[in-house]
């Protein structure tokens, strides 16, 4: 039997029952293909690269936690491992007699004094201070910030107070400490990538627990150069001490740590203000503003509030031009790189 087909006629009759009753399902599948006109044009890379950690292959920042007396006690061997460190401070309550002068001595070394609050207390979400251990709350988060700031100022040879670590590892400060520094370190483990969406004020660490030895640190940071990372070692006591006030570990296998991450070379040890900053600077000089006006583009950027001056990044330049900021030149190194200044706010190339 020969198969029959519906004429042409009562196809468009049907069509037109299915657009009467049902307007929206035609409509549905219209607007699922956008006309070309329409489409946003695909996002354009840009012509230069950043290094990653100031071309290095990872980073390493070492910590220290409470303004504690054995840090001072065993300051000379620490010193002699030649690392930059960053000593988180509080002032409500200085453990030993020499206090000022002993941090007043870290600064001039060339070492990070960072806000750890006046009296290490506990923050909720509401930034409402309590259970503090180093004296009586002041009237909220911020003020603990903004008053241990204004002490480590007044006091020592720094000029500005960049980053912070959270008592207790509380989330209530992560809030306040927007306002006040550029970075905030928490305590919950991990390791930042380069360019990542770690969050600046709730920075993870490694957590050294008690009695760690060498080998663990060793590990953690060659995993970090390996993974092409930065990570932030949280100390508290070091042994030997009178004074052991949690996580003890021993002098010897902190400063053989430290040892093993500037043999290797290729790493970065640094401050967390030092390496923070550049992070912070890549992804800010990856998210700026670009606009052209015939053979030049334009790079336009702002700096977070407290971020410390005079920072830069390691630049190269693919496919040639000419780089310039402030309407200056900027040189080629004997690498084909450039530096480019954060804090000018713009960058230019011209081809």
């Amino acid at each position: 039997m020969r198969a029959r087909f519906p004429s042409i006629a009562s196809l468009l009759a049907g069509l037109s029952i299915l657009v009467a009753l049902a307007p929206g399902a035609l409509g549905c599948l219209a607007q699922s293909a956008p006309a070309t006109a329409s489409a946003k044009p695909p996002a354009v890379a840009a012509p230069f690269t950043v290094l990653d950690w100031d071309g290095h292959r990872g980073a390493v920042s070492f910590t220290f936690d409470d303004a504690q007396p054995s840090h001072v006690e065993h300051y000379a061997e620490l010193q002699a491992a030649g690392v930059p460190m960053t000593f988180y401070i509080n002032s409500g309550k200085p453990a030993f007699d020499d206090f000022d002068a002993a941090w007043t001595r870290a600064a001039r070394d060339g070492h990070e004094l960072g806000n750890h609050t006046t009296h290490h207390c506990h923050a909720d979400a509401t930034a409402h201070v309590s259970g503090c251990i180093m004296g009586a709350p002041l009237a909220d988060a911020g003020a603990e910030i903004e008053d241990n700031a204004k002490y480590i100022t007044a006091h020592y040879p720094q000029t500005a107070v960049w980053t912070m670590a959270s008592p207790f590892g509380d989330n209530g400060w992560n809030g306040p400490a927007r306002t006040q520094v550029f970075l905030n370190r928490g305590v919950q483990r991990g390791m930042i990538a380069p360019g990542g969406a770690t969050d600046p004020f709730n920075l993870p660490v490694y957590p050294v627990v008690t009695g760690e030895n060498a080998a663990r640190f060793n590990e953690a940071t060659d995993r970090a150069r390996a993974a092409g990372r930065w990570v932030i070692f949280l100390f508290h006591t070091i042994t030997p001490t009178a004074a052991n006030w949690y996580a003890p570990v021993a002098v010897a296998d902190v400063v053989a740590a430290m040892q093993h991450a500037r043999s290797l070379g290729d790493v970065w040890v640094d401050t967390v203000a030092n390496v923070g900053a550049y992070w912070r600077g890549q992804q800010i000089l990856a998210a700026a503003t670009s606009s052209a006006s015939g053979p030049a583009t334009t790079w336009t950027w702002t700096l977070p509030p407290h971020f410390p001056p005079g920072r830069s990044l390691r630049v190269t330049l693919r496919d040639g031009g000419t780089l310039a900021q402030n309407a200056q030149p900027l040189a080629r190194d004997a690498r084909g790189e450039y530096r480019v200044a954060l804090d000018a706010g713009t960058l230019a190339l011209t081809r």
